[in-house]
């Protein structure tokens, strides 16, 4: 498990995996705080490719609340690197995953159960980064759910209300 310093570095391993016949997998996202959800899409989502690559939002595209992300990009992809289920960890420097998806060109790119009826412009665009490449979207199941956001409001909210 290692995380990427560069986007040249990311385009040459998975040249390598592609021309090994490896298959790989690409899930990305915020992962502020990461929940037993996030490690069950990461699980399902490892079992289904040889290497699995993950994408961290920069800390500038993060979107979330004025108080968020809670963790800096660096402590959020030191943390995915500890996870087993994570080959390669990477920082996106961009507020989508379509740049990630244009150089890494997945076979497969991962998203949660909560994201399979989304008409959310942003999947439209990935969907169409992936396949223009010969790779398709898989949507993990929903049996394990959970939200950062929830979360966060949670442990905000009582760290507001005890000070």
């Amino acid at each position: 498990m290692t995380i990427l310093n560069s986007i040249t570095e990311l385009e040459e391993l998975a040249e390598g995996y592609r021309e090994d016949g490896l298959i790989i997998g690409l899930c990305h996202g915020c992962f502020d705080i990461v929940h037993i959800g996030h490690i069950h899409h990461l699980r399902q989502a490892n079992s289904l490719v040889d290497r699995l690559f993950v994408s961290i939002t920069a800390d500038k595209y993060v979107n979330k609340g004025s108080d968020r992300p809670i963790f800096s990009d660096y402590h959020r992809a030191k943390f995915m690197e500890s996870i087993r289920y994570c080959h390669h960890v990477i920082v996106s420097d961009s507020p989508t995953a379509e740049f990630i998806l244009s150089v890494l060109r997945p076979h497969v790119f991962f998203k949660g159960a909560d994201y399979g009826a989304s008409t959310d412009l942003r999947l439209n665009a990935e969907r169409v980064f992936v396949e223009s490449n010969g790779g398709s979207i898989a949507f993990t199941d929903d049996k394990v759910m959970d939200s950062t956001s929830r979360i966060a409001k949670i442990i905000m909210g009582k760290s507001m209300s005890n000070t």
